[in-house]
């Protein structure tokens, strides 16, 4: 389907504007919009509960507004879902990518909720269509989602399937070339890494280049639950005080769960490093921009109550802060600007979740 029909069957029908978090299944669509003249608003959030309440406010000022997110983000929009827009009667289309539908290959992660997210939506008692590439069946499918939501005022939502939205050119970069890449930091750490350390990655190109770079037994790539990792790496920090944990986590992944900073810097334990790499954008659902751009995320963590905090355009500043990393108190939040950019070749972990834990276990014990 092109993006640009199907953003413009949506539009005629009084579908607009959009707000959500991105997945590579809608980033033809999401490129779309960014680049086209086309009238509908995109909206940035930060998560997907966030964009749920966002589209009640849409609504309850007349509007019929579009989410669009991962079938993984459906867990973080339950509640809004069911407590605010389903309660109050709040009418908005979803936009939900299919990712694990079964027997189609993806990656891990996605496996438990593409098995669950229709039965899910049928649970919730929300309407559903999985359209297909006819563009006469769109129009219906658009005509009927109107329909409900306009006579029974309440959500109703598209499954979009891998594959679903022809490719969009898009000409629109957000990188800075004059900083170094993500990697280039990593490799530097790999160097620096002490025999008791601890090294978690969260889900994304963050985790990816950390597991395959980094030969260290005591790493974790934590592949899905975008925004639990300073939440993960808190509790083994309080478990294990004897060693150094250290996170690898990413802006868009952090401001998902920013509240998960003040529960670090509550409890305050003296042996995190959390670095958060930060190039603006959802780098591996296709470079859309997340809203690091107006967030000082140095301030957010000094304001939680990380004890330290340091921003970082160099890998000669980094290289410095590790080497006297001892000199420094902790929680230590170390804010990285780097550039898109990752390895033609970067691959997924071969090794199983299962396999992975047991690692870690055996690691900590």
């Amino acid at each position: 389907m092109k993006p640009g029909t199907f953003v413009t069957t949506l539009e005629d029908a009084g579908f607009s504007p959009f707000m959500g978090i991105p997945c590579s299944v809608l980033k033809p669509l999401l490129d779309y919009i960014a680049d086209s003249n086309c009238s509908t608003r995109n909206y940035l959030c930060s998560s997907e509960g966030d964009a749920m309440g966002l589209a009640a406010g849409f609504s309850l000022s007349g509007r019929l507004p579009v989410v669009y997110m991962q079938n993984d983000g459906y867990g973080n929009a339950v509640n809004p879902l069911s407590s605010l827009l389903l309660l109050y009667k709040l009418p908005v289309l979803l936009l939900i990518s299919w990712r694990g539908e079964p027997g189609v290959k993806d990656a891990t992660q996605h496996t438990v909720m593409g098995k669950a997210i229709l039965p899910l939506l049928d649970t919730f008692e929300i309407p559903h269509i999985v359209p297909d590439n006819d563009e006469g069946n769109l129009k219906d499918s658009v005509a009927k989602a109107k329909n409900h939501c306009t006579t029974e005022s309440k959500p109703f939502a598209f499954v979009i399937r891998k594959g679903y939205f022809d490719r969009h050119r898009t000409s629109i970069s957000q990188s800075n070339t004059s900083l170094n890449r993500r990697l280039d930091y990593i490799r530097l750490l790999s160097a620096k890494l002490q025999p008791n350390d601890v090294l978690l990655g969260t889900t994304g190109f963050s985790g990816r280049e950390m597991y395959q770079t980094i030969t260290h037994k005591g790493k974790f790539y934590m592949m899905g639950s975008m925004g639990c990792l300073a939440s993960l790496g808190l509790a083994i920090a309080l478990e294990q005080p004897e060693k150094r944990i250290i996170l690898l986590d990413g802006d868009g992944a952090i401001l998902m769960k920013m509240g998960a900073l003040a529960t670090v810097g509550y409890h305050r334990p003296g042996n995190l490093i959390h670095v958060c790499f930060d190039n603006r954008s959802y780098e591996s659902t296709g470079g859309q921009p997340t809203l690091s751009t107006t967030v000082n995320l140095l301030d957010v963590a000094k304001a939680c109550g990380y004890t330290t905090v340091n921003n970082v355009k160099t890998t000669g500043k980094f290289e410095a802060i590790l080497n006297n990393e001892a000199k420094y108190p902790k929680p230590l939040f170390i804010h990285i600007e780097i550039s898109l950019g990752t390895e033609e070749e970067l691959t997924r972990p071969s090794i199983s979740p299962e396999e992975m834990r047991d690692c870690i276990r055996a690691f900590l014990q």
